[in-house]
């Protein structure tokens, strides 16, 4: 099969965007000026790595529950990541049927952006039996698809809620990495750099840094240092982490792993406006979906790693 060119990657583009125009979907950002002055302040000028081919993602940013109200600078932060840096094209969707296989083929990447909830099932199942079944059958496509994509070689990459959805379905938290169970911390925290030396934490020279956030803790069957790449981790000089539950008493912020032919990246910071203009976030954002892209080469074996 010969590389994607660009005109592959407009021609793709093009369907997409007649698919928008049917479904009233990908319509931009509503955002003040300030806040689009703030985000292309803060953005890369060019991305870590040369993209191997032309690259689509897609940005899914559809909730069953709780909505965050940074979505909307969430998504144009992401947009114009991929758009200032090159390293990808972002189509942005909250319709589910983009989970069809003849869909996400389209697409080398998919980043959840604060979806939550069971995002491939209606807001409320019918009360027809007929009909609940065809929409639990058609919830069951979706979620193979997804896994399907990724096994196969797609990258999946999450933002901060990513985790607090489907966080009873087994094959995506082992995918995404973890299942929200609270959020204990929402201030200041000091934030550990696990690795320093990794490709994905470059931009935060060595050093650990400070944010303000909220802070999610995972469910304790989920998040496991021996699982994945662990590259962030709450930092207890700050935070009391006594606050949390984890029987590790370890509290991760950022991973990298792989999944079938697949790479997997997450963050949980993104529930505040602001995180979207921090300049060392979106960097860590841009290599973490290079890497999903599978254009930044980075390990994602697990590596030893101790609670503050």
């Amino acid at each position: 099969m010969k590389p994607a060119t660009r005109s592959n990657l407009s021609g793709k583009i093009s369907l997409l965007l007649s698919f928008a125009l049917l479904t009233q979907i990908n319509a931009p950002a509503q955002l003040s000026e300030e806040k689009l002055q703030k985000i292309h302040e803060a953005l890369p000028a060019k991305a870590t790595a040369e993209a191997s081919k032309p690259r689509l993602v897609l940005l899914y940013s559809r909730t069953n529950g709780f909505r965050h109200g940074s979505i909307p600078v969430a998504v144009e932060a992401l947009k114009l990541l991929g758009a200032r840096t090159g390293a990808y094209t972002a189509f942005h969707s909250e319709d589910e049927s983009l989970f069809e296989p003849e869909h996400l083929k389209q697409f080398d990447a998919v980043i959840m952006v604060n979806t939550t909830g069971e995002i491939f099932r209606p807001k409320q199942w019918s009360t027809n039996p007929d009909i609940r079944k065809a929409q639990e059958n058609r919830e069951a496509h979706l979620k193979q698809s997804l896994v399907d994509f990724v096994n196969n070689g797609g990258g999946l990459a999450g933002v901060h809620s990513a985790t607090d959805t489907y966080t009873s379905w087994k094959e995506y938290n082992d995918m995404m990495g973890g299942a929200f169970d609270g959020h204990p911390w929402h201030t200041l925290v000091r934030l550990r750099n696990l690795d320093p030396s990794h490709p994905i934490n470059r931009i935060f020279q060595g050093r650990k840094f400070e944010v303000t956030d909220e802070i999610y803790q995972f469910r304790n069957d989920t998040a496991s240092p021996s699982d994945r790449r662990m590259l962030l981790s709450l930092d207890g000089s700050i935070a009391d982490l006594s606050k949390g539950k984890r029987n590790d008493g370890f509290y991760p912020v950022s991973w990298i792993s792989s999944y079938g032919k697949g790479r997997i990246f997450y963050c949980s910071l993104g529930h505040r406006d602001e995180i979207y203009w921090n300049s060392n976030i979106l960097n860590h954002y841009m290599d973490g979906i290079q890497f999903a892209l599978g254009d930044l080469k980075a390990d994602a074996s697990p590596i030893s790693v101790t609670k503050e």
